[in-house]
């Protein structure tokens, strides 16, 4: 539950860092979970999640005030001015008293979801994913022997193991390695190459395991194409040669046989952590020039990092596919730069980890199950320890957004997906990122307590889906083995320059094609409708012309006797008259029918809504031209309310920097176009499953409030949505049937011209259930 922490701080300046000049001034809410602030014409808010706040600076105090610089886990910086230096002083102490520490405070275990978010937890079965990759089977076996967390407690309770590995074997090699973390199976390839990944030993300069040694060559053996493997160290062989001196280091050649060691010279978290620290002074620089800005770019050698983890997982995809050799993958204690590269190589290799499923599988392999230190990487609480926070898993995501720039139709995900990722394994919002390692989530009992991240994403999947993923492209299904050089890397500035709008480009690319898929389908799902209702007025007007020929005949019937009478002319040619006028009517009817249906038939054909004969339509049809002529108002109405609930012109995208509700759009929100209006919202302003009756499909579009509230109160949409539930309860019902009413349709109805379904079975509930 949110509540108000303290009493508003009114009359706070917030500074624009481009132009000094440029303040808003407003008022500052401090609440449980959010410091808020807004403006008092409500034209701007920013809402700052205390878990996000990295750091709260104070600043030297000026002339307007006491100055505070607020700096985020998600870069964003905002300097605000609080007149009076007591409140800027009872504000700054209190946002420091704010950050958790201790598991039990985190915002995770006090969020109150959406009522459309339901707190459940898709489980994520580890040997669901090794079942998939072919394990268990002749070379490897899976292994409860660290079912109750006894050898390692940063792995999870089943490893998969060489078949011929063992208990004893294990238990030895986990003594030998640091924090318990033996080798075990991490990625299996389809050519029978693997991927497995420990810690570093505990060697020192002449320390050596039998264990240890055995079971490596166990693992080399578990390749029959092979008889030699491969050892990649993670670090820079000088990092690896200083910890020797501290019973550490890396393992002895001459005690390994058939094993070739290399060095990738990923650097440790510390020099990560600094790198970063730089590249965020370079992007907070004011005013800067072309030149200062890529030198200091330049400078801070993130891009650098980012290059040496891509070579680094490049070499071992390289290994595994081209050589068919086995790699075995360590750094120092197997959870930074071990995740890192193990991640990105099975990325390269298996086309199933780069779709939204596949990927979130992957994390959940590589990152939750074998124990990265999320809560102290991304310095969940406030007194952890400082030293041990770092940026790896952004280095990470930005690895996988590099590959996405390079193969832009070969992932399922978009950017947001990846900004998402990062963003809330800082924000403690779930619970699928609290600890760090599996072990800390179950005594949390966190998937009882907290809501899944992996939830919200399948809630609202379709935010995150890149509309260039092709399924057919000739990279899909392919391995990728990228050049990396440093002139294929690019800055990423809508993760580190997301909130300063002058930088960004006003239309995004993703954004932008979304908008025009989805503006696309109802246009053409409106047009359906609209096709429909045309069919329905055609057949109207040949059942009226119909009932008309009968009432002429009856008149005609009447005024014979008249006729005979007043006309002199003989019966015989009195009959003859007669013919000759029914056969004028008759022609012009004819014509006038074939005329609308050479109009009218051809569309109905290339929608899929085939036509009956006119002998036939008078039968199907003459209840409904009696029903409309009878409530003519009614069906003016609803047809108003279908033609008016569907926006022909869609707002651009680059149009508006707020939402209606004052709520600023950043690069990591998806703005929404209302289906009905037009018009752009925000997340909060739109409802997302709502009912149009211009839709011939009955979906459910992305609707604003105000439309949504206008359309509930039309007479006509009740009676919509009550039609749309009976149909609902019809199709349900007839569950049990579906077989034989297929048989049925088929039997009974025809395809149009084109192979596509005519009206009557289109609308069959068992058409709507396929």
């Amino acid at each position: 539950m949110r509540y108000r922490y303290r009493s508003p701080v009114e009359n706070v300046r917030l500074i624009d860092r481009f132009n000094v000049r440029q303040q808003t001034i407003g008022t500052i809410y401090l609440t449980s979970t959010h410091l808020i602030f807004i403006d008092p014409e409500g034209k701007r808010e920013t809402w700052i999640l205390h878990s996000l706040i990295s750091s709260v600076e104070k600043l030297p105090s000026n002339p307007q005030g006491y100055p505070l610089k607020i700096r985020t886990k998600h870069f964003l910086s905002a300097e605000f001015t609080v007149p009076k230096e007591r409140d800027g002083q009872d504000l700054y102490f209190t946002l420091l008293q704010l950050r958790p520490d201790s598991y039990e405070k985190l915002y995770c275990f006090h969020y109150q979801a959406p009522s459309c978010l339901e707190k459940i937890w898709d489980p994520f079965l580890l040997s669901t994913e090794y079942m998939r990759m072919g394990c268990p089977n002749r070379e490897w076996k899976i292994e409860d022997i660290n079912s109750n967390f006894d050898i390692c407690d940063t792995y999870p309770p089943i490893i998969y193991v060489p078949v011929i590995a063992s208990k004893s074997m294990l238990i030895g090699s986990s003594k030998f390695r640091s924090r318990g973390r033996l080798p075990v199976l991490s990625y299996l390839h389809p050519n029978g190459a693997s991927i497995t990944r420990c810690s570093q030993s505990l060697a020192g300069f002449s320390a050596r395991c039998q264990e240890d040694e055995q079971l490596l060559q166990c693992i080399l053996k578990t390749n029959t194409h092979k008889n030699s493997m491969c050892v990649v160290d993670t670090r820079p062989r000088i990092n690896a040669v200083i910890n020797r001196a501290t019973g550490k280091g890396y393992e002895n050649e001459g005690y390994y046989s058939n094993i070739q060691f290399k060095f990738c010279a990923i650097e440790n978290i510390h020099t990560m952590k600094n790198s970063l620290q730089k590249l965020i002074e370079v992007c907070e620089l004011k005013n800067p020039t072309m030149n200062q800005y890529l030198n200091g770019l330049e400078k801070t050698d993130w891009l650098k990092h980012i290059q040496t983890i891509l070579d680094t997982s490049v070499f071992i995809a390289r290994a595994i596919e081209i050589e068919n050799k086995n790699v075995l993958v360590h750094c120092s204690d197997g959870w930074d730069r071990t995740a890192q590269t193990c991640s990105i190589a099975s990325l390269l290799l298996c086309p199933y980890y780069r779709s939204i499923y596949g990927f979130r599988t992957l994390i959940e392999k590589e990152w939750l199950s074998f124990g990265h230190k999320f809560s102290d990487r991304c310095g969940h609480m406030a007194n952890g320890d400082i030293k041990e926070q770092s940026p790896i898993f952004l280095q990470f995501i930005e690895c996988v957004w590099q590959l996405t720039q390079m193969y832009p139709t070969t992932f399922e995900f978009n950017e947001r997906y990846l900004i998402s990722l990062h963003d809330h394994a800082s924000s403690c919002q779930y619970g699928t990122f609290i600890g760090n390692c599996e072990k800390d989530r179950l005594d949390l009992n966190v998937k009882d307590r907290t809501y899944s991240f992996w939830n919200y994403i399948l809630q609202n999947i379709g935010d995150f889906k890149n509309p260039l993923f092709r399924a057919q492209s000739i990279y899909t299904g392919e391995v990728l083995l990228p050049n990396i050089t440093a002139q294929s890397l690019r800055f990423w500035l809508a993760m580190y320059h997301r909130f300063d709008s002058a930088l960004l480009s006003k239309e995004n690319l993703t954004d932008t094609l979304t908008r025009i898929i989805d503006h696309t389908t109802a246009l053409n799902d409106h047009a359906r409708l609209l096709e429909k209702r045309i069919h329905e007025m055609r057949d109207m007007m040949i059942v009226q012309n119909n009932v008309e020929d009968d009432d002429d005949d009856e008149q005609e019937q009447r005024k014979v006797s008249f006729i005979e009478i007043d006309s002199g002319l003989s019966e015989t040619e009195q009959i003859l008259n007669t013919n000759e006028e029914r056969t004028i009517h008759s022609t012009n009817s004819d014509s006038i029918t074939s005329k609308l249906s050479s109009i009218l038939r051809p569309s109905d054909s290339e929608s899929g809504f085939g036509g009956d004969s006119p002998n036939n339509l008078q039968h199907s049809t003459k209840s409904l031209y009696n029903n409309s002529t009878e409530n003519g108002s009614l069906l003016l109405e609803r047809l108003a309310l279908e033609l008016n609930s569907v926006a022909l012109d869609w707002k651009s995208l680059k149009s508006p920097l707020r939402c209606s509700c004052s709520l600023a759009f950043d690069s990591t929100q998806r703005k929404y176009n209302c289906w009905r209006c037009g018009e752009i919202y925000c997340p909060r302003c739109i409802q997302l499953n709502h009912p149009l009756p211009g839709l011939y499909s009955n979906r459910h579009a992305p609707v604003c409030k105000t439309c949504a509230k206008s359309m509930k109160s039309s007479p006509s949409f009740v009676d919509f949505t009550t039609l749309i539930k009976s149909k609902s309860k019809e199709v349900l019902r007839m569950k049990p049937s579906i077989s034989i009413d297929n048989k049925t349709i088929i039997n009974n109805h025809s395809l149009c011209s084109n192979g596509t379904l005519t009206d009557t079975e289109i609308d069959s509930p068992s058409t709507l259930k396929k």
